[in-house]
């Protein structure tokens, strides 16, 4: 089976887990190629990378008006398959995307290199742009598609049911991460049009993060990891920190990522006299692991933005599961089923500054519960999250609907 992934930008730091999940699909014999919309722009890449056994096609960019003029190219084609054209079209047109004609472009030139790979199917991450490329190249190549929704994607403020449903609607089925975003798109999204919705947990490497290698670091100190952006809640980390301190309690921390927060949290930092906090900027998958190999605890504050973007199932907190790292944050979209509160890990309302400083000076202060916590939360991970079981299921998923494709022929 060959699969083609529709995807924004490959590769991103912040999504790890898309490559994890291309290279547990290729250790499962499926032949995976990568159409990549736009090229990486961040300079953190994943030793992973390697192991691509195709090479990542990037979709050759144009400018605006080079686009009409592509389509100019394609008219044989666009005649031929007039009713799939009109039918993106009108969805492309009622969503109101000033990027319609970049879309269908990037459909049409996803859809001739598909056929040309023998690509069997289109899955796209993210329920954006990705996805609508993936729709229209569904539709010319008469392939099948398939999109996995996570976060963004579906709680920010904005996004038309109705747009998401005309998006969704033709898919063979679509996958998101956790229950809570299930719920979500069933009561805020999906109306009445069926969607074929199924819930898929991301994947962890249990072998390769694994409590095995865990050593005691020179000087104990806090982690977190997630992107400098409002949702992950890492202002809220720093005043539970300042409260802390002045209670005499100062624990090292380390912060890795980068956003566009930074330079507020910087200052902020800086205001509190948290001289102990350290911004190590991005780190590649293997640098994280390293940490948390070391790390003491690992605290993630997820919170709601202003825009209702939030977290769905943060990666991170998986990889520390299994890691065998204790872990602190908050009951926001799928981290309820991640953290089993009190057991596999310690959960604080959101925004709660005060709860939060408890949660970790309870922590830091208790090396055995800390030692309980760990053990369950890797359990935990063994259960729910491990990458060979979960990715398995998707390419079930991706089997049913090559063969019900074939099926139709």
């Amino acid at each position: 089976m060959h699969v083609g992934y529709v995807l924004k930008k490959f590769p991103r730091a912040s999504e790890t887990f898309i490559l994890n999940e291309i290279l547990a699909l290729q250790r499962q014999g499926v032949e995976v190629t990568v159409f990549s919309l736009n090229k990486p722009d961040c300079g953190v890449f994943h030793r992973g990378l390697a192991d691509l056994q195709r090479p990542v096609v990037y979709v050759p960019p144009r400018k605006a008006e080079a686009w009409s003029q592509h389509l100019r190219g394609e008219r044989a084609r666009l005649a031929e398959l007039a009713p799939a054209v009109l039918d993106q079209l009108d969805h492309l047109l009622a969503a109101e995307r000033p990027d319609t004609f970049q879309v269908l472009g990037q459909g049409f030139d996803v859809a001739a290199i598909a056929r040309q790979h023998g690509v069997q199917h289109l899955h796209a991450h993210f329920a954006t742009v990705a996805a609508n490329v993936a729709r229209a190249a569904g539709a010319f190549a008469r392939l099948p598609f398939s999109v996995t929704c996570h976060a963004k994607d579906i709680y920010r403020t904005g996004i038309d049911p109705d747009v998401f449903r005309s998006l969704l609607g033709p898919a063979a089925f679509a996958v998101t991460v956790c229950e809570a975003n299930r719920r979500w798109i069933e009561s805020e999204l999906a109306g009445e049009r069926p969607i074929d919705l199924r819930v898929l947990y991301n994947g962890v490497d249990t072998e390769l993060f694994h409590p095995r290698d865990r050593r005691q670091p020179a000087e104990p100190f806090v982690l977190g990891v997630g992107r400098l952006v409002e949702k992950k809640g890492f202002h809220h980390l720093l005043d539970a920190l300042a409260q802390l301190s002045a209670h005499g309690l100062r624990p090292p921390c380390r912060i890795v990522g980068d956003g566009e927060e930074r330079v507020r949290l910087l200052a902020q930092r800086d205001r509190l006299g948290l001289s102990e906090v350290e911004f190590v900027g991005l780190r590649n998958q293997d640098d994280v692991r390293r940490l948390m190999q070391q790390a003491t605890l690992f605290v993630l504050p997820c919170r709601i933005g202003e825009d209702g973007n939030r977290d769905a199932l943060p990666t991170v907190l998986l990889e520390a599961l299994a890691q065998g790292l204790p872990v602190i944050s908050t009951a926001v979209g799928g981290v309820e089923e991640i953290v089993d509160h009190g057991r596999a890990g310690l959960l604080t309302p959101i925004g709660d500054e005060g709860a939060l400083a408890a949660a970790i000076e309870q922590l830091w202060l208790d090396p055995g519960r800390r030692d309980r916590l760990a053990v369950v939360g890797r359990e935990r991970a063994e259960e729910l999250f491990d990458l060979e079981k979960n990715v398995g299921r998707l390419r079930e998923h991706f089997e049913g609907a090559v063969a019900a494709a074939e099926g139709q022929r």
